[in-house]
């Protein structure tokens, strides 16, 4: 007699987002002297991203802006969760009605704000909290790029996302970790690897599970991830290698990124292979 087929027990990816952010945030709390800090933007880390993103992307094209442009208008409303030092606020406010930007950062907020000024977009409105708290009227589009990695709960985030989206939600998350580069200096620094963070394959799965049918596609991710020095650089990895204080560590970092990265123009950066995010968008039933 054949034996019927085998059986493959299904993933709970809620369950298995929620560990992932767990294990990560458990071990940042064990490792990094800094992990309390009030606010984990604080210091040179806001002020460097808005050079990163806001004054180089929103001057350049933008994979995500040229996948989201054709679904906005004049009168468009817009609602970016996440929004950061305002890389897509800043670059979609002079195409739209309103930009509603939430973001619990004040480090970031403050950048933000330095980003209105520049660019005079008075029809962004900028909201100081957290997500899924924040208090805010729907919106035609809803964007959340490169948010949810510290999301525990990812169920009540997408919920209250899909529930304030009148016509569209676009998600973006990375494939790889955000620490491909060193990931072996991690485990070099502290004998031990660094538990990963959830990725687009994780978000895919949490959708699916909780009845939401995304549609999916790929955009190329570019971190702009540029040093004036290899002292700026060391400034940097330093803080994403959770802050050592161990005796020579500064060392080994300097001599790792000395053998690890690119100097071109001056500049100190990575030499990686074409790296992609993934993009989900759906429009709410009903």
């Amino acid at each position: 007699m054949s034996e019927g087929p085998t059986r493959v027990a299904p993933i709970d990816y809620v369950q298995r987002w929620r560990q992932l952010v767990r294990t990560r945030g458990d071990q940042g709390r064990r490792l990094d002297p800094q992990h309390d800090r009030a606010d984990f933007w604080a210091g040179f880390r806001a002020e460097r991203f808005r050079r990163m993103t806001v004054e180089v992307q929103t001057a350049a094209t933008d994979p995500f802006l040229d996948l989201v442009r054709p679904a906005i208008t004049r009168a468009t409303t817009i609602l970016d969760v996440g929004a950061g030092a305002g890389r897509h606020a800043l670059a979609l406010a002079p195409m739209v009605a309103r930009v509603t930007a939430v973001e619990p950062s004040p480090a970031m907020r403050e950048q933000l704000a330095v980003g209105v000024g520049q660019l005079v977009v008075p029809n962004v409105m900028v909201v100081a909290d957290g997500w899924p708290e924040a208090q805010v009227e729907p919106a035609d589009i809803v964007i959340c790029s490169h948010v949810v990695y510290f999301t525990e709960e990812i169920e009540p985030f997408l919920r209250r996302l899909t529930g304030v989206t009148r016509q569209r939600l676009y998600m973006v998350v990375r494939f790889e970790q955000r620490e491909l580069a060193f990931l072996d200096l991690f485990e070099k620094v502290w004998g031990e690897p660094r538990c990963f963070e959830p990725t687009f394959v994780d978000l895919f799965g949490a959708a699916c599970q909780l009845g939401i049918w995304p549609n999916v596609t790929r955009i190329p991710y570019t971190s702009n991830v540029r040093f004036d020095s290899l002292d700026e650089a060391i400034q940097f990895i330093r803080a994403d290698l959770l802050n050592p204080e161990t005796p020579g560590v500064e060392d080994t970092i300097r001599a790792y990124l000395k053998d690890h990265m690119l100097v071109r123009d001056g500049t100190w950066s990575w030499d990686l292979p074409s790296l992609w995010a993934g993009v989900l968008w759906w429009e709410p039933a009903g």
